[in-house]
């Protein structure tokens, strides 16, 4: 195919001007326009049109045990390469470069302490396309077991009818939960910081008012068994997929946001992580893993991987600009470890529709944490998160905090997504107005992350989201979305956007 070919339709799909199929799972438009450019793409680039085709068909197309394949790959650091290539083609035939020109297949150096939790994520280490586990104000730790014979490598092995006991202290900070995930990387129940018992002696600091010389520990035990009828506090069953049929392993998560100690640097909010043990048939420990903290004193795990900005439109602008979907994963068939106690509301941006994205709504009372109990009868919700991204790029570009958002005399906030060079001047926290980073990108999706999901509040708020309900209550907490220009902005605020 000839250069002009190329230039033709990816000038086309720039203006929008180009039909993408979509459907029940958003990898099938990012697909289509992958396949778009590949069907005329020169012979230096196309193999990585290809690469990235495949890549993306094989995650949009994933059942079952295939899941387990196409997870590592999406991973993978080559993307950056492969990514980067095809930024240069289009720096160099079409003549837009987005960003400096400089990326990385890097690795993910360091490790934590813990040999119980030996997987640690923070803002730090997701710069690895897809950005699938919310590191804004959170840390999270996973492990990944195996019950039964043939363990693979990176599980720790559970003999057969065996057990794993976690003991800890409830972690100081805003909320934090025990996911586990199936073979299948499907969600199982959640243990929630307030629904788990404490030991004897012990108080959980998420239901009731606690001192510091308060004894605050806990025990949970993993049992490879199906979900029983009258389940027993403190207990994961893992035995059965979510979706039916035997399951030979677990991932589990430890997620935590909003530390004590700040996001930054990563920590496991001012207590060590807990103990991990390892136990067989008749209750014999096989394997034990101390009680520590996570990181020696400045050294935390980092990925050194960095991604061009892939000048590829994000399909969905088209399709779906203003309006909110509540998938935490694309829509795909299985969970990739998305957290089950958060309601995401997810909407698409583009600078084709604008220079700024304006987002104004009212926010729901959260605790005052950690000066106010998170359990505290005035909180409406336990908090929530704003975050931007770009699907190429996956990394979480900017985040808000709840508690950081400046509001105005009405007791409404106003975010404004753009680049630094397009932030209006009045787009300040004096004119309370909260600003946050496009990034070197054509698009992006802003992302809300809601605790906890099973509220009463925020069940109203997802059906009115999605269109279910009329819910005159509710509608101000709703963000509403629009775009405009900096010079608009300037001259007349959120009303630019949103009247």
């Amino acid at each position: 195919m000839s250069i002009e070919a190329f230039r033709d339709t990816w000038r086309s799909l720039l203006a929008g001007e180009l039909h993408i199929e979509h459907g029940h799972n958003e990898f099938i438009g990012h697909a289509d326009t992958v396949r778009q450019l590949l069907d005329v793409a020169p012979e230096p680039i196309k193999a990585d049109f290809q690469a990235l085709y495949d890549l993306l068909a094989e995650a949009r197309d994933a059942r079952g045990m295939a899941v387990l394949g196409v997870f590592p790959r999406l991973c993978d650091p080559e993307l950056a390469l492969i990514e980067g290539r095809i930024s240069d083609f289009i720096a160099e035939h079409c003549a837009m470069r987005l960003d400096d020109g400089k990326y990385l297949a890097g690795e993910l150096t360091g490790a934590p302490l813990s040999t119980g939790w030996p997987g640690a994520g923070s803002p730090l280490t997701n710069n690895r396309f897809p950005y699938l586990l919310d590191t804004s104000a959170s840390n999270y730790f996973s492990n990944r077991f195996w019950h039964g014979d043939g363990a693979p490598e990176g599980f720790f092995a559970v003999p057969q009818g065996g057990s794993v006991v976690i003991r800890g202290q409830y972690l100081r900070c805003r909320y934090f939960g025990f996911h586990p995930n199936d073979f299948d990387t499907n969600t199982l129940p959640t243990l929630v910081d307030k629904d788990i018992d404490p030991d004897p002696g012990s108080r959980n600091p998420f239901r009731e008012e606690c001192t510091a010389l308060d004894e605050q520990f806990f025990t949970i035990t993993i049992l490879f068994e199906p979900l029983p009828e009258s389940p027993t506090a403190n207990t994961i069953y893992a035995g059965e997929k979510r979706n039916g049929g035997p399951n030979p392993a677990l991932f589990l998560l430890l997620r935590t946001t909003d530390s004590v100690l700040g996001a930054n640097p990563p920590n496991s909010t001012g207590v060590p992580l807990p103990s991990v043990t390892l136990m067989d048939a008749q209750g014999t420990i096989v394997e034990h893993h101390e009680s520590c903290l996570p990181y020696a004193k400045d050294e935390y795990p980092i990925e050194t991987t960095r991604f061009a900005a892939l000048p590829i439109p994000d399909y969905r602008a088209q399709v779906a600009a203003g309006k909110f979907s509540t998938r935490s994963n694309w829509g795909l068939p299985y969970d990739i470890l998305a957290s089950d106690d958060i309601l995401y509301l997810g909407t698409p941006y583009s600078s084709r529709l604008g220079e700024l994205l304006v987002v104004r709504a009212k926010p729901f009372r959260t605790p005052d944490f950690p000066n106010e109990p998170v359990f505290s009868a005035a909180a409406q919700i336990r908090g929530f998160t704003i975050t931007n991204y770009n699907f190429w790029a996956g990394i979480c570009n900017d985040a808000l905090v709840d508690r950081d958002l400046t509001l105005d005399p009405d007791g409404y906030y106003t975010v404004v997504v753009s680049t630094e060079q397009n932030r209006p001047g009045n787009a300040t926290r004096q004119q309370h107005v909260n600003w946050m980073d496009w990034g070197p990108y054509l698009d992006g999706q802003l992302t809300y992350r809601l605790l906890l999901r099973t509220n009463p509040l925020l069940l109203r708020l997802k059906a009115l989201a999605l269109g279910e309900t009329d819910d005159p209550e509710l509608q101000p907490f709703l963000p509403r979305v629009g775009h405009c220009s900096r010079k608009d902005f300037e001259t007349q605020g959120w009303r630019a956007a949103l009247d």
